[in-house]
């Protein structure tokens, strides 16, 4: 936990501090906003850092909370816990948000199994995760555990979770001047028809499967045949005699 909470720290600064985190930010909270501009529930728990509560503003649902390890003050609907077991009741969440969360934790397949008990069966989660073959999973390799969209894909269908959407984004390298960076806007626009496996980063859809009850067949001993209802004293049942 104590590797975690320092590399989710380390995360928080360079979201909030450094100008790439505040592109990053911004970025992801056009692709929320486009994934989930028809998705209305009541409850939305976004995992990660104080620094990324501006993802939330994607969000429709009513009641918005952030739940992190790192201590913040500043958010109204705050939940301060580590990432292994949530206090959280099952089933209670409309919409769960893990931005690049499983790939700053130590134990990314426990926390989804976690994120994914808490949502309500059609219930959504979204997961935003670096790509490990482009030039922001180069750079972001060094200090976070990188995972294959595929690998997500594949633990959420274990997790009974139907894939709805998916798309990529960050199409211009991460340069940390805000100049360049910005001359280098067309690359987004063309980014996903000339070149889509470099994109930057990915997210994922998936709505929680609602698995329905197998009607029981009851398997009778005694035929219908050799019972007789009785019409002389209510709720009486007696055998046909032979």
């Amino acid at each position: 936990m104590a590797h975690s909470y320092r590399t989710l720290q380390h995360w928080n600064q360079w979201l909030t501090h450094q100008f790439l985190g505040t592109a990053l930010l911004n970025a992801e909270q056009q692709i929320l906003s486009t994934l989930l501009d028809k998705h209305y529930g009541k409850h939305a728990l976004l995992i990660g850092v104080p620094g990324q509560q501006s993802l939330l503003k994607a969000c429709a649902t009513t009641y918005q909370s952030l739940m992190s390890p790192i201590h913040h003050h500043e958010h109204l609907t705050y939940i301060e816990s580590d990432l292994h077991d949530l206090p959280i009741l099952t089933g209670s969440i409309d919409l769960v948000i893990l931005p690049h969360t499983l790939e700053y934790v130590d134990n990314p397949r426990q926390l989804l199994s976690e994120a994914c008990r808490v949502i309500k069966p059609e219930g959504l989660i979204v997961i935003l995760g670096f790509n490990p073959y482009s030039a922001w999973g180069w750079q972001k390799k060094k200090v976070c555990n990188l995972i294959q969209r595929q690998h997500i894909r594949n633990w959420l269908k274990l997790a009974e979770f139907a894939l709805e959407k998916q798309t990529s984004y960050l199409y211009r390298p991460p340069i940390n001047s805000e100049n360049v960076y910005q001359k280098l806007a067309c690359l987004e626009r063309i980014g996903g028809t000339l070149y889509p496996v470099l994109a930057g980063a990915y997210a994922v859809v998936a709505r929680a499967k609602v698995i329905p009850l197998t009607p029981i067949k009851l398997k009778w001993k005694q035929s219908l045949s050799n019972i007789r209802i009785s019409t002389t004293i209510p709720g009486n049942i007696a055998r046909r005699s032979k």
